[in-house]
Formats: C-alpha cells, structure tokens, sequence
C-alpha cells in the first residue's frame, strides 16, 4: 500500500470519530459541530492496536535478521522464520470478535450514568460509540494472541539457535527492540486508559480490568521472553570463565616449575602469557547477560514508573487544594 499502509490507522480513527459524530450530530445528542470528549477519547484504541501490531511485525523483521548469525541455521530457514512472526492463525480474528462485542457492550452498560447518560440519549449514544468499542475491544485479545506467538518465538529461537556468541553483543540485544516496542505499547495504553480516558475508566469494572492487564502484560513482554537467552548468556560466561581459570592454573604451574628449576630467561614469556589471560579474564567478566542494552532498560523503567509517580503527584495535590 502507498506509505506502507501507515496511514490506514489514522484514516480508521478519522472514520470511527465521524461515524460517532454524525450520529450524534444527526440526532440532535450534540449541537453540529460539537465533539464528545467521550468518543474523541475513546476511538483511539482500536487503531492504536493495529498499529502496534503493524510495528512489532516491522521490528521482529529487522530483529530477526540482526540475531540470524547467532541461529548458525542457514539462510533459505530465515524466510519460514519471518513469515511466522507476522501471521496469526486465521480463526483468532473471530475468536476476537466474539470476545470483543460482549466486552464492548458490557463496558458501555457498565459506565456512569453522569458521563453517558439515560434513556433514549444513552441508546443513541451506544449506537454511535459501539463500532470504536468493538474495534477497542476486539483488538485487544487479538494483540495479545499476536504478541504471545511473536514473544513465544523468541523464546524459541533463543532456546534453539546454536552459535550465540556473549561477545557479538549485536544478535544478544537483537530482540530487546521488539519486546521494548511492545511491552511499552501496552503500558501506554494503560496509562491512556488511566488519564486521558480516566472519566469512562472510573468506576468501570471492565475497563478497570483492561488497565490492570494492560499494565501486567507490558512488564512481562519485556522481562519474560528474554530470560531464556539470558541463563543461556549466564551459562556460557561461566564455561568462558573456567576455561580461563584452567590456563590461568596450567600457566601458574609452568611459572612455579620453571622458578624451581632456576630457569629464569624464559619466565617473562610465561609472565606475558598470564598477563594476557588475565586481561581477557576481566573482559569475560564485563560481558553483559541480561539481553538488552543498559540504556533501553533504563528508558523502559522510566517510561514504567515516570507516568505513574506524575499521577499519584497530581492526585495528591489536587486532593489537598480540593
């Protein structure tokens, strides 16, 4: 598609808001011209979704082609390997619509009165909210299929491929980027849900439930796809490490019987021999285990808990001026 599809998601939630609003303009619930903050709130999350789906499977490419020299598989395996990170089994869209139309209706039904009103006003209004719910809603279980095969496939290929190597740190890091993407994607999601569309939140069962798992799966899709690369990373420094540790024996015994001999003249060859493997001792030591870059990490954690202390800031304070 021209642009690479990306404009499809904006073009969806600019058709969702006029859907909305037309109804509601239509049926005299809002003046023409006016905006519901309800609906221009809530139509981003189906879209959002779609989009992050479209990311992740972008990123998974260019992740997948960074760690292929660490599978030690050739390359015509590569094409099957990027073809199963972007597909999803067929029958999980509709499995998503059946969970997300209930979802939808439920999480309507279940919001303040004071925001969506009563009677005929509140029937209008779900008639023209419904498609952007049931787009949010039914998204939503079909990320997360999405994002468990993507991340199962990371644990896969982590756990299968035969030529990691803890000094090319390139294939190491090569899936933070996808599990980042989307672990931070839903963390946004859930703190949208707690801020911008807090009002409909309130109060709501369901849509306090979405947050909760929003949140929850975020952190695990960063921290849990990775763990197995990195007790692979942790076993190999290990045998790196004793490796060194029996030359470092072997050399210790060659310089003690050559001290013992009185041969002398050579013992600044075996002294050079154990500088350098203690050298290279302290570069195994050094190699990173935990499979992303120090400073994605930080940018993840700060992202994690920066909104959240910003929230509970604004909340204290305005409780003590209110």
């Amino acid at each position: 598609m021209p642009g690479h599809g990306w404009w499809v998601f904006p073009a969806l939630a600019v058709l969702l808001f006029g859907w909305a609003h037309a109804i509601l303009w239509a049926t005299g619930r809002l003046p023409f011209g006016a905006i519901s903050p309800v609906i221009a709130v809530g139509i981003v999350y189906g879209p959002f979704l779609l989009g992050v789906l479209a990311a992740a499977n972008f990123v998974s490419k260019r992740s997948l082609v960074a760690f292929w020299p660490a599978t030690g598989w050739p390359d015509d395996d590569r094409a099957r390997w990027a073809a199963a990170f972007v597909d999803t089994p067929g029958p999980w869209g509709w499995v998503a619509l059946l969970i997300g139309v209930p979802l939808a209706i439920g999480s309507f039904l279940s919001a303040p009165t004071d925001l969506l009103g009563q009677g005929g006003d509140r029937f209008v209004l779900l008639v023209a909210y419904l498609p952007a719910l049931i787009l949010g809603y039914s998204m939503s279980p079909a990320a997360f299929v999405h994002t468990l095969r993507q991340l199962r496939l990371v644990s896969r290929i982590h756990r299968e491929a035969t030529a990691i190597d803890p000094f090319d740190r390139g294939p190491v890091y090569a899936f933070s980027r996808l599990t980042v993407l989307t672990g931070l994607s839903y963390v946004l999601v859930g703190y949208y849900s707690l801020t911008l569309n807090g009002a409909f939140t309130a109060g709501n069962l369901l849509a306090v439930g979405a947050l909760v798992v929003s949140l929850v799966v975020g952190i695990g899709t960063f921290v849990l796809p990775l763990w197995g690369i990195h007790e692979r990373l942790v076993d190999e420094k290990a045998l790196l490490v004793r490796g060194v540790d029996e030359r470092v024996s072997r050399i210790a015994t060659e310089m003690y019987r050559r001290i013992d001999a009185g041969e002398f003249d050579g013992s600044k060859v075996v002294s050079d021999a154990l500088a350098g493997v203690t050298t290279l001792r302290d570069r195994i030591q050094r190699l990173p285990t935990w499979p992303w870059p120090p400073q994605l990490l930080r940018g993840f954690v700060s992202a994690l808990v920066l909104p959240l202390v910003i929230y509970l800031l604004t909340r204290l304070v305005s409780s003590r001026v209110g």
